[in-house]
């Protein structure tokens, strides 16, 4: 598999008890998508999204808000870059 060549950027705010079980979920998606936490201590999170799996990614979101608030905020001036 190649790299992908575009990142989708999305950032979320979250419960803080959800981290582990939003993570575990999203790593299942090997290759599609990788979780960061922005700030320690900060329940905000940013997902780097493989640009060909967005709307694989989105449809993962959808149902996992059925389970845990998960609201998309805009991303931090201070947020670190990426790469």
């Amino acid at each position: 598999m190649n790299p992908p060549t575009e990142i989708v950027l999305r950032t979320f705010k979250i419960e803080p008890k959800e981290i582990v079980f939003i993570k575990a979920i999203l790593e299942s998606y090997e290759g599609m998508v990788v979780m960061r936490t922005l700030e320690v201590g900060q329940p905000i999170i940013e997902l780097l999204i493989a640009h060909d799996f967005s709307e694989t990614i989105a449809r993962v979101l959808e149902d996992l808000k059925k389970q845990v608030v998960l609201e998309e905020v805009p991303r931090p001036e201070n947020a670190p870059s990426w790469p």
